[in-house]
């Protein structure tokens, strides 16, 4: 039988409690924010969805156009990869976008 390290176990235990803090804390902020700018709208979706398809598919449903034309998932990986200007939720998309390019489905800051 093998023995079990506590002092890891232990150690491991408080990592998923941190995680799971973050998490807690991403989908407060998430639940509460109102974004003002298009940006901000494009990052809230993005943190929700997921997917830039998604989110440029729901964007074109409402209307919105860059330069007379429909949006894209290009357009929207844009403006995630912009440096984020003191904004929580475009840090964490941001995070969570380069985080998808490597196959990696979850939020984390």
């Amino acid at each position: 039988m093998k023995k079990i390290n506590l002092a890891n176990r232990k150690e491991y235990i408080l990592e998923l409690q941190k995680s799971i803090e973050i998490q807690q804390h991403i989908i407060a902020l998430i639940e509460s924010y109102e974004p003002i700018t298009f940006e901000q709208k494009v990052c809230h979706k993005y943190v929700i969805e997921g997917s830039v398809k998604n989110v440029s598919d729901m964007l074109n449903m409402e209307g919105y156009r860059i330069e007379g034309r429909k949006y894209t998932s290009n357009d929207i990986s844009a403006i995630l990869i912009r440096k984020p200007t003191d904004d929580e939720i475009h840090e964490i998309a941001k995070k969570a976008f380069a985080d998808n390019k490597f196959g990696i489905r979850y939020l984390s800051l």
